[in-house]
C-alpha cells in the first residue's frame, strides 16, 4: 500500500508541475504579459526575429559564453527545431531588444513559481513552521557611469602596492525556504542599503503567520524583534553577537553556567522609543527567548526567538534548527560560483537588475522541476546506497536551461514529454548527502598564503560551468 500511494502521489506532484509550467510558459508566449513588461508602447510591435517571448527565455538561460556564442548555438537550434532556414543575429541587436524589456518581468515570473508551488504542493516544513531564511551579499558590478549613478562606489587598496581602485558594488540579499529550495523574495540594491532595513522594506513583505526567519548575527535589533513578531505574526530566530544585550546573554555565554533557556522582556532605548516605537507603532516591550546552544566543538552561540513556548519547540530543537540555515549558505556558493552570477551578460544598470532577476527566475523553476525527485531519492535509499541522495544541482541547471525554449518557448511542446527527458537525464548523476561532514578552518597565516595559488588553481583547472 505505501508503494502504491507513493507512486500515486508521484504522478499528482507531476501533473501539479506540468500545470505550473504550462502557466509560465502560457504567460511567457501571452501579448498581456509583453504589454505590462515593455519598456515603452513602441517596444516589440514589429515582427522581428528577436520577438519578446524569445528574448525572455534567452535572458532566463543566461550562459559565461561570449553573446554572439550563445545567439549563434540558439539559432542553429531553433532553426533544427522548427524545420527553418537558419537566420543570423548580431549581439547588436540582442542588446538593444533587451533595452526594451522591464527587468520586473522576472520578478513576476519567480514570484509565479513561488506562489503556485505553495498553493499546489504540501510542502516541507519543520513541524509547524515554513523554515525561512535571510542573508544578504556584496557583489562588484561593472564600474561605469550609469552603474556608479544607481549604486555604490568603494574605494580598494591593493594589499601589496600603496595604490586605490575604485570598484562599484552592490548588495543582493535573499529570503529563501531552506527546505524546500524555493526563493521567496530577492532583492539588488545599493551596496549601502543596510541588511536590516532591506528585510524589513522588502523581505517580510513576502511573509506569513507560522513563517519562522533564521538570522544571522548581523541582523539582530529590537526594531527587527517587534517588527516581524508585532507587525507580521511570524517568528524569528536570530544568532546572537556576545555584545547584545549582555544583561540578559551573559549567563548563556557562561561556559561554567548550566542555565540554559531564559525568557525576558526587552524595551526600547531611548532613541528607539523615539525614532522607532513612536513613529511606526511598535510595542514598547516585547519577550524574548534566549536559547543556549553548545556546538561539537564546544563553542556556545546564544539563540535568540519569539517562539517563547517550550512544548511547541524544545531546547534541544535549536540546535539543529539553526542549522537548517546552511542552506542558504549553500544557495549563495551555486549563484555565485555555478551560476556565475557576477559574470554579467551587460553592463548597464538595467542588464545587472535582468540577470539577477532572471537567475531567481531559473533558480525557482530548477527547485520546481527537482523537487519530487529529490523527495523520491530521500524515500528510495536502499542497501546499496549508504547515504540519503539527492539531484546534483550543477547537472540539473544545465539540463533545464537546455530544454527552457521547450519548456517556456514552444505552445505545442508536450511538457509531461520534456519532464521525462528531463529527469532521465536527472537520475544519471547524484550527490550522495552525507552528515555531519566537517572541514578544518584554514588559520589566518595557511589562508594569507596560499588562497590566491588555490583560487587561481580553482579557476583555472577545477571549476566546471554549468552553461
Amino acid at each position: 500500500m505505501l508503494i502504491l500511494f507513493s507512486i500515486k502521489n508521484g504522478e499528482n506532484n507531476v501533473k501539479k508541475k506540468s500545470k505550473i509550467l504550462q502557466f509560465i510558459k502560457d504567460k511567457i508566449l501571452s501579448q498581456k504579459f509583453k504589454i505590462r513588461s515593455k519598456i515603452s508602447k513602441q517596444d516589440f510591435t514589429r515582427d522581428r526575429k528577436l520577438t519578446f517571448s524569445k528574448m525572455i527565455v534567452l535572458m532566463s538561460r543566461k550562459s559565461v559564453k561570449s553573446i554572439q556564442n550563445i545567439l549563434n548555438e540558439t539559432e542553429t537550434y531553433l532553426s533544427n527545431m522548427l524545420e527553418e532556414d537558419l537566420i543570423t543575429i548580431s549581439k547588436s541587436a540582442y542588446s538593444q531588444a533587451r533595452e526594451k524589456i522591464n527587468y520586473e518581468a522576472f520578478i513576476e515570473l519567480c514570484n509565479d513559481i513561488k506562489e503556485q508551488f505553495y498553493q499546489e504542493y504540501d510542502y516541507e516544513r519543520y513541524k509547524r513552521f515554513r523554515l525561512l531564511a535571510v542573508d544578504g551579499s556584496m557583489i562588484i558590478i561593472p564600474n561605469n557611469e550609469d552603474t556608479r549613478k544607481e549604486f555604490s562606489t568603494t574605494n580598494v587598496r591593493n594589499q601589496y602596492k600603496d595604490k586605490n581602485k575604485e570598484i562599484v558594488q552592490a548588495r543582493v540579499s535573499v529570503l529563501y525556504d531552506v527546505l524546500n529550495n524555493i526563493i521567496v523574495d530577492a532583492t539588488i540594491s545599493d551596496s549601502k542599503t543596510h541588511e536590516i532595513n532591506i528585510t524589513i522594506d522588502e523581505h517580510l513583505k513576502t511573509v506569513e503567520e507560522d513563517d519562522l526567519i533564521i538570522f544571522d548575527r548581523g541582523y539582530p535589533s529590537y526594531k527587527l524583534f517587534a517588527t516581524i513578531n508585532s507587525k507580521y505574526k511570524a517568528h524569528y530566530l536570530i544568532r546572537m553577537k556576545t555584545s547584545m544585550y549582555k544583561k540578559h546573554t551573559a549567563i548563556l555565554f557562561d561556559k561554567d553556567s548550566d542555565i540554559e533557556d531564559i525568557t525576558v522582556t526587552l524595551h526600547p532605548t531611548y532613541k528607539e522609543l523615539k525614532e522607532i516605537c513612536t513613529k511606526e507603532n511598535l510595542p514598547q516591550s516585547i519577550k524574548v527567548r534566549f536559547v543556549k546552544v553548545v556546538l561539537d566543538d564546544g563553542e556556545i552561540e546564544v539563540l535568540a526567538t519569539s517562539v517563547l513556548d517550550e512544548n511547541i519547540l524544545k531546547t534541544e530543537d535549536f540546535k539543529e534548527l539553526y542549522f537548517k540555515r546552511w542552506g542558504i549558505e549553500t544557495y549563495y556558493e551555486i549563484m555565485k560560483n555555478r551560476l556565475s552570477l557576477e559574470n554579467f551578460t551587460g553592463t548597464s544598470s538595467l542588464a545587472i537588475k535582468q540577470d539577477f532577476y532572471a537567475t531567481m527566475f531559473i533558480s525557482n523553476m530548477e527547485a520546481l522541476v527537482t523537487y519530487e525527485l529529490n523527495e523520491e531519492l530521500k524515500t528510495n535509499t536502499n542497501k546499496s546506497n549508504k547515504y540519503e541522495q539527492k539531484v546534483n544541482k550543477s547537472v540539473s541547471f544545465n539540463t533545464i536551461k537546455n530544454y527552457a525554449f521547450e519548456l517556456l518557448y514552444f505552445p505545442d511542446k508536450d511538457i509531461d514529454e520534456i519532464l521525462d527527458k528531463i529527469y532521465q537525464q536527472l537520475r544519471t548523476d547524484k550527490i550522495a548527502i552525507r552528515p555531519d561532514r566537517k572541514y578544518d578552518r584554514p588559520t589566518s597565516k595557511d589562508s594569507k598564503n596560499s588562497k590566491g595559488i588555490k583560487s587561481a588553481n580553482y579557476q583555472k583547472r577545477k571549476k566546471k560551468m554549468v552553461f
